[in-house]
């Protein structure tokens, strides 16, 4: 039977090089080994609760040739009064797969739980809470209505940026109706922009550090598709 790689290693000065190369696109063939996520860990860590979101706070990407895929993830979780308190996790390393998907949802949550059900497609900061009017109500102002949280839980405002970015009944209708439990929802769209997500203006104004590193390493390191 002949040998499928026919290598002199006495003659062929790249031999042991082809023979690596070789193994790597037989390993390639078998597919890629699923891997579970930081986000997938915390969904079982969190199994329990009852309500708890993980919204994508920062990303990073490292090396040349060998690439260091990374994230940083805002974890909320509520006391026993029901009202939200946030915490920033360590950097986690993730797979490149799982990197491009959540390219475009910085600031974004990327799974939450309410009442015990969970939601796995991105979702802006605190849609969870919007229309539970245990938190707040809806409100008219010049013709449009707008979710307002109670006193007790103005601070959810700040939390969730909506000071700077009042979550209109329109947008909130289209994304119950059309992509909750379907797919991710980016708000509506101004001068080519979406409300939400990595290239929103309110995430390039918020996190100005993210993109002064993505742009110094965009032409070394080819970081995210913008």
């Amino acid at each position: 039977m002949k040998s499928v790689l026919n290598i002199n290693f006495s003659k062929t000065p790249f031999a042991w090089l082809s023979l690596f190369v070789f193994g790597l696109l037989l390993s390639s063939c078998g597919g890629k080994e699923f891997k579970k996520s930081p986000v997938d860990n915390y969904i079982v860590e969190f199994s329990s609760k009852q309500n708890f979101a993980i919204i994508l706070e920062d990303m990073d990407l490292e090396g040349n040739f060998f690439k260091t895929y990374k994230h940083k993830y805002k974890v909320i979780l509520e006391d026993e009064e029901g009202k939200p308190e946030e915490s920033t996790s360590e950097w986690f390393e993730v797979g490149e797969d799982f990197f491009t998907k959540n390219e475009n949802n910085l600031g974004m949550i990327l799974v939450y739980k309410k009442d015990g059900k969970l939601e796995k497609n991105a979702a802006p900061a605190g849609y969870q809470y919007v229309g539970d009017k245990k938190y707040g109500e809806w409100r008219t102002h010049n013709g449009s209505s707008f979710w307002a949280f109670y006193g007790q839980y103005m601070f959810m405002s700040h939390m969730f940026g909506f000071m700077n970015r009042p979550v209109y009944r329109s947008d909130y209708r289209t994304y119950r109706d059309n992509h909750y439990g379907r797919s991710g929802y980016y708000g509506p769209r101004t001068n080519g922009s979406s409300k939400y997500g990595t290239n929103s203006a309110a995430t390039r104004k918020s996190r100005p550090d993210f993109f002064k590193r993505r742009a110094s390493k965009s032409v070394k390191h080819r970081f995210f598709r913008t």
